[in-house]
């Protein structure tokens, strides 16, 4: 019994290493498996250009955000840093933020979100995807809606 038990258990990782995508991002071009999916361009450390491998403009701006945030601080995070990726489609005038990733996994976001259909930027599913993810950082940042008025009269 349980030998049947292990055996499922690394047939299970072995169908799962099976699927797993290999994503690789050189020379401004992320492949999924060998074959181009978007361009990719490096702004700073912190910001990415991306569009579609037919575009010649920018479609999604990503930015990576954060904030100190004390509720946060840990033995993992001593700084409590509350960290995000900022996601900017200009082509669309939308925006959402979603949780802090690599390269690569947000390449896979966009795969599981069906953000690029055949080469194209799909303004349908972004839409689903800045509605399913919101603003919810900046809307849950401390302090978020102080406004500071300065009367000089």
């Amino acid at each position: 019994m349980n030998l049947r038990l292990i055996l499922i258990a690394i047939s299970m990782c072995f169908f799962g290493m099976s699927n797993a995508q290999k994503i690789k991002i050189n020379d401004n071009v992320a492949t999924v498996d060998g074959k181009p999916f978007v361009k990719w361009g490096k702004v700073n450390s912190m910001e990415s250009t991306i569009a579609s491998l037919n575009s010649e403009e920018e479609e999604i701006a990503a930015r990576w955000m954060n904030y100190p945030d004390p509720a946060h601080v840990s033995e993992a995070n001593p700084k409590g840093l509350v960290r995000w990726i900022e996601l900017y489609f200009p082509t669309l005038d939308l925006r959402c933020e979603v949780s802090n990733s690599t390269r690569k996994e947000l390449i896979k976001l966009f795969i599981r979100h069906n953000i690029f259909v055949e080469g194209e930027l799909n303004a349908e599913n972004v839409a689903k995807m800045v509605k399913r993810y919101g603003m919810s950082f900046s809307e849950n940042r401390p302090n978020n809606n102080v406004k500071v008025i300065i009367n000089n009269n």
